[in-house]
C-alpha cells in the first residue's frame, strides 16, 4: 500500500509550468482525435449507426469537447504564445489561421448537431434530413480536424516547446505570471486575453 507520507511520495518534483501545459495540450488533441475515429465509425455504419442512443451522446460530447478545445486554445494558448514571441508578426498569421480553423469546426459541429435533430425528427424545422447529410457532415469535421490538427502540431506546439523548453522553470513561471497580468516579455502592457 502506498504511503502519502513516505518519502518516495514527498520527494516527487511536479512538472515545470511549460511541461505541465504542453501536457494539458497533447491530451486535449488525442482527445479530440479520438473522437473523431468514433465520429468516423459511426458515419460508416450510417444508415443504421443513425438511430442508436450512442450517436446521440457522441455528438453531445463532441460539443462539449470542441468548446474546451477552443477554451484551452483560444483563451490561454493563444494569448500565451503571443506574449512569450519576440517577433509577434511571424506566429499571427499561424494563430489567425487557427481561429478561422475553430470556426471552421465550430459551424461544421452546429451543422452536425442540427442535421442530427431533423434525422431523428426531434427538430420539426429540420424533419426529414437525410441521414446521408449526417454522414457528409461528420466526415467534413472529422477530416478537418484532423488536418488542423496536424498542422496545430507541426507548426504551433514546436514553437511553444521551443519557447517552454529553453526557458528555465522560473523563466517559464514568469512568463505565465507576466501572461496573466497583461504584460509581454518586453514588460509592456497588452490585453491578456484578446477578443
Amino acid at each position: 500500500m502506498h504511503d502519502p507520507g513516505s518519502s518516495e511520495h514527498n520527494n516527487r518534483i511536479p512538472k515545470p509550468l511549460g511541461e505541465a501545459f504542453l501536457s494539458l495540450l497533447e491530451r486535449d488533441q488525442r482527445r479530440m482525435l479520438r473522437i473523431c475515429t468514433r465520429l468516423e465509425s459511426i458515419a460508416d455504419g450510417l444508415p443504421g449507426s443513425g438511430k442508436l442512443r450512442r450517436t446521440a451522446r457522441e455528438i453531445a460530447f463532441l460539443d462539449r469537447a470542441f468548446d474546451r478545445h477552443m477554451f484551452i486554445h483560444e483563451k490561454f494558448l493563444f494569448p500565451l504564445v503571443r506574449s512569450l514571441c519576440d517577433s509577434r508578426e511571424s506566429v499571427e498569421p499561424m494563430l489567425c489561421q487557427l481561429e478561422a480553423e475553430h470556426a471552421t469546426d465550430q459551424g461544421l459541429i452546429l451543422e452536425i448537431t442540427a442535421a442530427y435533430a431533423g434525422a431523428i425528427g426531434s427538430t420539426p424545422r429540420a424533419v426529414g434530413v437525410p441521414l446521408c447529410t449526417l454522414g457528409y457532415l461528420l466526415r467534413a469535421f472529422f477530416e478537418n480536424f484532423r488536418r488542423h490538427a496536424a498542422w496545430e502540431k507541426m507548426l504551433l506546439h514546436p514553437v511553444v516547446k521551443d519557447q517552454f523548453i529553453s526557458e528555465t522553470p522560473k523563466h517559464q513561471h514568469d512568463a505565465v505570471l507576466r501572461y496573466s497580468i497583461g504584460a509581454g516579455r518586453s514588460g509592456r502592457w497588452f490585453p491578456a486575453v484578446v477578443g
